[in-house]
């Protein structure tokens, strides 16, 4: 068996002179000073790696599933954790999850103490599905992750239902699509669409440079691969949701003012993600999001080597979407406050556009 990988920490938005940012010890100590705290934000897979530990497990057994560096972290005290990647798991996994994961805080994390606000993510241990179904989501769990899960559902359908398109009319369709279906454009999910609807001969991508060939391969792996049957492409759209969450909305938190208690003094949180899912945190390297205008969430940064921007590809995608998000960032419409209802209905349009693909080919 080769090497495991080793636990990452990605801070969800930089600033525009920021390059790679690296959690330390002596950073989070740094930001205290500042009447800021780290809060490392754990995702489903670095929650799996704490349910092969025990109770009587070593630092040998953490470094051998990747959780040292995580460990380094909460023994120099300066930090907050939490295990939301519970929120991904159907209900059947989230008792051996949290089980797991309070054993592992019990065991390596001396002296920590459990915020008294914190909240529990509610489930049903008698359930036996093994997969999450976004329609059966509560309305609040809808909200929050609609956006991105009908985005990357629409993605599979666009790939599947209109492939006799040219490339660069499929992300035509994909985003007034999204405009059409909730009036919203995440831009994150946008540059997603745009790797997503890049066709090229195998020929061409071996010729482009290693940066481009395993962006483009971990981002069809997290997040456009296509289905082979309605429920399957369901649950490659949740699973991509969840890793979009994890990138943006810790931002979405910051620009609300999240803040937490400690000892009667209120510290601003600086969110970041903890994940061993090394495809994430590469992809997290070349696009993220960069503070503008005092935000979190107005500016996406994304690589662009030469090489890609010499296709014409490119050059096309990137006018369309600069074009019509600079027109939507000076219109006046507001957002529309029935936003639940509008994901409801487009997860509903999309999922019987799959369906009747599906069913006229037999699968």
């Amino acid at each position: 068996m080769g090497k495991r990988s080793e636990i990452k920490f990605i801070r969800p938005c930089l600033s525009i002179y920021e390059n790679n940012k690296v959690l330390t010890p002596d950073y989070a100590l740094q930001c205290l000073t500042q009447k800021k705290v780290v809060q490392i934000n754990l995702d489903n897979c670095s929650l799996q790696r704490m349910e092969e530990l025990s109770s009587t497990s070593t630092l040998e057994d953490v470094k051998r599933v990747g959780l040292l560096p995580l460990v380094n972290l909460l023994q120099s005290g300066n930090v907050c954790l939490t295990a939301i990647g519970v929120n991904e798991m159907p209900d059947i996994w989230v008792e051996k999850s949290m089980t797991a994961y309070q054993n592992f805080c019990h065991r390596f994390w001396p002296g920590h103490i459990d915020d008294p606000e914190a909240t529990f993510r509610e489930y049903a241990p008698v359930s036996e599905k093994k997969k999450i179904n976004f329609q059966e989501l509560s309305v609040e769990a809808r909200t929050v992750y609609g956006l991105h899960y009908i985005s990357m559902l629409q993605i599979q359908n666009i790939k599947l239902n209109y492939s006799h398109l040219t490339p660069e009319k499929r992300f035509e369709v994909y985003l007034y699509s999204m405009i059409s279906f909730i009036d919203m454009i995440s831009a994150y999910d946008l540059e997603i669409a745009k790797y997503a609807f890049w066709d090229l001969d195998s020929n061409t991508i071996n010729q482009l440079p290693e940066s481009i060939h395993t962006r483009r391969k971990y981002i069809k792996e997290n997040f456009y691969k296509n289905g082979s049957y309605l429920d399957k492409c369901r649950w490659y759209a949740f699973d991509a949701a969840m890793d979009l969450h994890w990138l943006t909305g810790a931002n979405f938190s910051e620009d609300i003012g999240s803040f937490i208690t400690i000892n009667g003094v209120k510290f601003e949180t600086e969110h970041w993600v903890g994940t061993n899912d090394k495809k994430l945190y590469y992809i997290s390297q070349d696009i993220h999001h960069i503070y503008y205008e005092g935000s979190t969430m107005k500016a996406l940064s994304s690589r662009r080597e030469n090489e890609m921007t010499a296709f014409q590809y490119w050059k096309i995608v990137d006018s369309i979407s600069q074009s019509v998000l600079l027109s939507r960032k000076y219109s006046k419409k507001e957002s529309n406050p029935n936003i639940t209802k509008l994901i409801d209905l487009a997860v509903e349009k999309i999922e019987n556009d799959l369906q009747n693909f599906f069913l006229t080919r037999g699968t």
